[in-house]
């Protein structure tokens, strides 16, 4: 249709449909935003749920890969959404699994990040218990103690195991080694792994008081003694040894009478 101007006809100009508009931009970015937000709900709840139950994700610095993960996939993705959504663009199919597919690899980055660094195994090492990810074992490590069944892995939690030093001369003096240069200790043998309940009078006899762990924590007494009214167990009756992890230092309490495990906490331990 032409429009008519000072009497000549001048072609009006094609319509443009709408579909680019800040209120329809707002409108896809926020639905991105909810999907992602409940896709991070899900990871972060196999994470700390599962994974890395408290206190391991203090121990392990877990929180600066969750921040990427968050960043990534609850404000990036989104925010690329509310530019480049327009449904008259005819790339925006294109440009929308452009965004999709980065988010994919950062969350598939981020979440194999922390199962291989997860605390597969956390081990009874002389007067302590050490934490080992699946990223610390050497493959040959892992071979070697393929037939011991206490170095199965559970996929989703932490193996409660003792490490027992090797019984060969040799295989001692080269562990020590180890320790020394690369600072790999049994723990980081899965063939040494055996029975925790089977190393429980050696638990015992390393394990401190109450009384010492409150006078390293003076500021954080009202926190132990929730773990003590937690346990159900008088506070005579319950030990603890220190817990060593690649970021952190933790404790743990146990049972005096069988060295059972009763929680963990963030509590200096030495």
């Amino acid at each position: 249709m032409a429009v008519d101007i000072a009497g000549l006809a001048v072609p009006r100009p094609p319509e443009v449909p709408a579909g680019g508009g800040l209120r329809e931009r707002l409108r896809a970015a926020g639905l991105h935003l909810l999907v992602c937000v409940a896709v991070v709900a899900l990871v972060s709840a196999l994470v700390f749920g599962a994974w890395y139950p408290s206190p391991m994700a203090h121990l392990f610095g877990v929180g600066a890969i969750m921040w990427i993960v968050v960043g990534v996939d609850v404000i990036v993705g989104p925010l690329f959404t509310l530019i480049v959504y327009d449904r008259r663009k005819p790339r925006l199919k294109w440009d929308l699994a452009t965004i999709f597919v980065l988010q994919l690899a950062a969350l598939a980055y981020g979440v194999h990040t922390l199962y291989v660094g997860r605390p597969a195994f956390v081990v009874l090492v002389k007067d302590r218990f050490e934490v080992t990810a699946p990223a610390d074992l050497r493959d040959a490590d892992r071979q070697a103690g393929a037939d011991n069944p206490h170095a199965t892995m559970d996929p989703m939690r932490p193996r409660w195991v003792a490490a027992r030093q090797p019984t060969e001369v040799q295989e001692q003096m080269r562990i020590a080694f180890e320790a020394l240069t690369q600072g790999r200790d049994v723990q980081h043998h899965p063939k040494l792994y055996v029975d925790y309940a089977s190393e429980s009078a050696i638990a015992l006899e390393r394990a401190l008081p109450i009384a010492r762990l409150r006078a390293l924590n003076p500021t954080r007494l009202a926190q132990i003694d929730e773990l003590v009214s937690r346990s159900g167990l008088p506070e005579a009756r319950l030990r603890y040894l220190p817990l060593r992890g690649p970021a952190g230092d933790g404790t743990v309490l146990i049972d005096a009478a069988d060295a059972r495990v009763v929680d963990v906490a963030r509590l200096v331990p030495w």
